[in-house]
């Protein structure tokens, strides 16, 4: 069985902000560092789509922030969806023709290399575009790419493999306690 997990890096927002902004949801958040902040959310454990864009907007609008909402499914699919200032910015999709019942499997849609490292202050974009065009024999993991996009873009690894149900499970990411962690809800 692979990983399955959904969560959120807000850029620009303290812990205490982001959980205000969560209010009347159950989740975890990550202290900031480095300027970002990670939200873990019940509810988006869900893998709805829908449900994680409507939080993904929320809390980009409310905080006024950049909001990176990604999902990993089964290890095999890295998806995501960049909001800035509540507005989708960029989405991605490494394995589009997944859940289609053709056996042709599609190279990796969307995902904008420039706009991510414009938006994380990146300066190399080169190495973003080839991990998001990267075949799934390259990255048979859909984890591993994330490890790599969040390693250049240089994000917090606390989002790597972690999402609400094993945060509170006490599966945390190396170097975070459960004091270090606030709660909404």
């Amino acid at each position: 069985m692979g990983a399955f997990y959904v969560n959120y890096t807000v850029k620009g927002a303290d812990q205490q902000s982001v959980v205000r902004a969560l209010s009347g949801r159950k989740a975890f958040v990550t202290p900031e560092w480095n300027g970002f902040t990670v939200v873990f959310d019940e509810e988006s454990d869900k893998q709805d789509q829908v449900t994680i864009a409507k939080l993904a907007v929320q809390l980009s609008t409310e905080l006024r922030s950049t909001v990176l909402a990604l999902l990993i499914h089964d290890s095999d699919i890295l998806w995501f969806q960049l909001y800035e200032g509540g507005k989708l910015t960029d989405q991605y999709n490494s394995a589009p023709s997944y859940f289609s019942p053709k056996s042709e499997i599609l190279p990796p849609e969307g995902g904008d290399a420039e706009r991510l490292c414009s938006v994380f202050q990146c300066k190399d974009d080169a190495k973003v575009e080839r991990i998001l065009r990267a075949s799934y024999k390259e990255y048979p993991f859909a984890g591993d790419r994330h490890a790599d996009l969040v390693q250049v873009l240089n994000l917090p690894t606390f989002a790597v493999g972690y999402g609400f149900r094993s945060v509170a499970l006490d599966y945390l990411p190396e170097g975070l306690s459960a004091e270090d962690l606030a709660t909404a809800d």
